[in-house]
């Protein structure tokens, strides 16, 4: 039988959580309810995505914890997360990684499907029943149209709208959300939120973790800070951010490494013709030719080819007969391990392949090979390149760490310190800022901003309007695959830089929602 409104569904009492050798989570007390919607913020490893795995019952209390996780689904509480994890579900950007960095062909449709076995392969068509309610959750975000396109062919945000209607389609319980409007446009996101807060309005709990507080529906009236580990922070979500603004603290960014960057040809990249991606036409009627010293913003919606223009600049796509390229002075025919040896990369589809047991320092050295791990000794000159950039963008206390430890945040920091540790002519730069908390975003903004302004150039995407320099001043829009507009990018006001979050130790002892 449903809980009545304000009943437990999973509490958390004095928990802690250890991984990895570290501890991720300490004394950390709170309750999801029935009705209640809570936003849980903090800064990039604050174990915001270790805290919704614990709900879920992904993660486990440390056996040495005093502490205890009850779940009370079935009206009597237990502490097995045995059928937990089908009636909570769980949308994260980690989810949609599983996918690339397998590139497993998978419809879109079967992704959906596969939310009612809770697996990444779904199990054969389902009961009428079941059939409607997957209908129903690709209708609501807006997937029919591309609902028999693969994981791997669509785009970043149809992808992720993929994964939230797999968890909407088995009418969970409970919806935990992780960064989950990352890589979405505009319109997308506001599809997407107004969808979700139909459903906390009708009653769903939600719990969403973001860095951009404007990503809040309005209905989480709970909200809760984390930092390092503990909550230290909670309550009515009005104080709680108020608290938390009159606590942040700006602090200075990093230096610069000092480098000489290379002399780049000119031009650096000219292109003509059409795209091809398994005999499919992603990009038609191409003329763009971008010039040294030039930085492009790179713009348009979600599915409109930005991410395939990006790789077919590194080489990693190529023209359909009788187009021609112009890669750096590589040649038309250039191979793509040259390209990568002079282009930085950072991109959503090389952070999906960079798991296992490397630290944070190989991840920044392995750029030097344009690869993913080391495959030999590193100089004494690329150490030096690797942790000068680490430190640059705030990473430099990752070098030690194995990345099965960071947070998504974190791993895109160590992937811009490999893109830059290469001293490249040319930075390739697929949503950068993606997954950093507010200090981060504003202080990587101010780096990318420094290096377009001393002439390296840059080619940028992102769905943010205040994630563009204003040292950049050409702009590429796209739409259902082709160019909309290419030139100077149009004059748009100031926008003020993103509040930084708390750096430093938690201000106070752990405790949870008062």
């Amino acid at each position: 039988m449903k809980n009545a409104l304000g009943d437990p569904l999973v509490t958390l009492d004095d928990v802690d959580v250890r991984l990895w050798g570290r501890a991720l989570l300490r004394r950390i007390s709170f309750t999801l309810r029935e009705g209640e919607s809570w936003a849980l913020l903090g800064g990039n490893g604050a174990g915001k995505t270790t805290l919704l795995r614990l709900l879920r019952g992904e993660a486990w209390p440390h056996p040495s914890s005093r502490g205890r996780r009850t779940f009370h689904l079935d009206g009597s509480p237990g502490e097995s997360p045995i059928g937990a994890r089908e009636r909570i579900a769980l949308v994260s950007a980690e989810a949609q990684d599983a996918y690339l960095r397998r590139e497993w062909a998978v419809p879109l449709e079967d992704v959906v499907r596969s939310g009612f076995t809770d697996g990444v392969w779904p199990g054969g068509r389902l009961d009428p029943a079941g059939e409607r309610a997957v209908d129903g959750a690709i209708g609501l975000l807006g997937l029919s149209a591309v609902r028999r396109r693969t994981m791997v062919e669509v785009s970043t945000g149809e992808a992720r709208r993929a994964l939230l209607a797999r968890a909407l389609a088995p009418g969970p319980r409970a919806l935990l959300l992780d960064e989950f409007v990352n890589g979405l446009d505009a319109p997308s996101r506001s599809m997407v939120l107004e969808a979700v807060s139909g459903l906390a309005r009708g009653g769903l709990p939600t719990v969403l973790a973001t860095h951009r507080l404007e990503e809040v529906i309005p209905e989480a009236r709970h909200a809760a800070v984390l930092e390092d580990g503990c909550i230290v922070l909670s309550g009515r979500r009005e104080e709680v951010e108020a608290e938390w603004r009159s606590r942040l603290a700006r602090a200075p960014a990093p230096p610069l490494p000092s480098v000489r960057p290379r002399i780049p040809p000119d031009p650096l990249f000219d292109v003509r013709g059409d795209v091809l991606v398994d005999g499919r036409r992603v990009l038609r009627d191409l003329d763009w030719r971008m010039r040294r010293g030039e930085s492009w913003a790179v713009r348009g919606p979600n599915g409109a080819g930005k991410s395939t223009f990006l790789r077919l600049l590194l080489g990693e796509e190529h023209l359909a007969p009788g187009g021609r390229i112009q890669r750096l002075d590589l040649g038309p025919s250039a191979d793509v391990r040259e390209v990568r040896a002079r282009v930085g990369i950072v991109s959503p589809d090389l952070q999906a392949r960079h798991r296992g047991d490397a630290t944070g320092l190989e991840v920044a050295l392995s750029g030097f090979e344009g690869s993913i791990g080391l495959s030999g000794q590193p100089t004494r000159a690329q150490r030096e390149s690797a942790l000068a950039w680490m430190d640059a963008v705030g990473a430099a206390h990752l070098a030690e760490r194995s990345i099965q430890s960071v947070s998504y945040g974190e791993l895109r920091r160590l992937l811009l310190a490999r893109a830059l540790a290469i001293d490249p002519e040319v930075l390739l730069l697929d949503e950068p800022f993606s997954g950093l908390e507010p200090r981060a975003r504003a202080e990587t903004l101010a780096l990318v901003d420094a290096l377009c302004r001393s002439g390296r150039p840059v080619v940028l995407i992102t769905h943010h309007d205040d994630e563009v320099p204003s040292s950049i001043a050409f702009e590429l829009r796209l739409r259902d695959g082709r160019v909309e507009r290419s030139g100077t990018r149009e004059a748009r006001p100031a926008r003020p830089p993103p509040p930084p979050t708390p750096g430093g130790g938690t201000g106070g002892p752990c405790r949870g929602p008062g």
